[in-house]
């Protein structure tokens, strides 16, 4: 059945994929922006953005300080006052069971814990386009992948396009309940030699210190956003290495897969030319 479905952020590198993924299921998206109008911060907006809306597909954005806890408050209590039946969550990376005191994380808590017929959170991991921005790709074209972890550390590396895939067959299915998004396990080191053959020329990973990720990210993020950025990797970093999440719930409740980091390389548009 089509639905009348509010994406947040439905420009946005995470956003766009899923607009685009629900408009081919058929679906009527309603895009959620600034430039729309809508302000997370501003309840009365969302009253107005979710009235009529069979789903809500919240990504907050990069607020690393308390207002993004108003943020999820007013989506939340927002979805029950409009009589949204499903209320999808994408946390933007990996969540901790319970709050811990940091507003970025607790945030996202917040907006799962919404009086709506169905929440689902789904839980990505580390995404590919942090290694295609704006900020990463001139370097790439110079043989360099700048990363503020070191090479050897195993992430689960997932695209936005296959996150916004979960999206629409959680909406598809009426999936409740939360599911890790893990996408295909590799070190730096692994990740720069997929690109390497992909982009047929040398690329090594360097690891970077997270205040240099943040001069990196600041001129296409802002100063906000890339200071948060950094001490999220600061902490990272000083945290022993969390076991890679098991994909089975989503494989099974979402009939969901990941691309390889082979197929993602060669799916994205990068700003170089191929080396001769």
């Amino acid at each position: 059945m089509n639905k009348t479905i509010a994406v947040h952020g439905a420009t946005g590198s995470q956003g766009r994929p899923v607009a685009q993924a629900l408009t081919s299921a058929g679906h009527a998206v309603r895009p959620l922006a600034r430039a729309t109008g809508v302000d997370l911060l501003d309840r009365a907006s969302l009253d107005v953005a979710y009235d009529g809306a069979d789903a809500v597909v919240l990504q907050l954005p990069l607020v690393y300080d308390e207002r993004v806890l108003a943020m999820a408050d007013n989506a939340a209590r927002a979805a029950e006052a409009a009589g949204v039946d499903h209320l999808v969550i994408n946390t933007g990376g990996q969540m901790p069971p319970g709050p811990i005191g940091v507003p970025f994380v607790d945030a996202r808590l917040h907006a799962a814990a919404a009086d709506v017929p169905v929440v689902t959170v789904l839980q990505p991991t580390t995404y590919l386009e942090n290694l295609s921005g704006p900020w990463s790709a001139p370097l790439v074209g110079e043989g360099v992948l700048a990363y503020p972890l070191p090479g050897d550390v195993p992430l689960a590396w997932v695209a936005a396009a296959d996150v916004a895939i979960a999206v629409e067959r959680a909406i598809a299915r009426a999936a409740g309940g939360s599911f890790a998004l893990p996408g295909q396990p590799a070190t730096g080191h692994e990740v720069a030699a997929v690109l390497g053959r992909v982009l047929e020329r040398p690329i090594g990973w360097e690891s970077v210190a997270p205040d240099a990720y943040a001069d990196m990210l600041r001129p296409h993020l802002g100063g906000h956003a890339a200071d948060g950025t950094a001490a999220a990797y600061r902490m990272l970093a000083a945290s022993p290495p969390a076991p890679l999440p098991d994909p089975s719930a989503a494989r099974g409740a979402l009939d969901w897969a990941p691309r390889d980091i082979a197929t993602w390389a060669r799916d994205t548009r990068w700003p170089l030319a191929r080396a001769a």
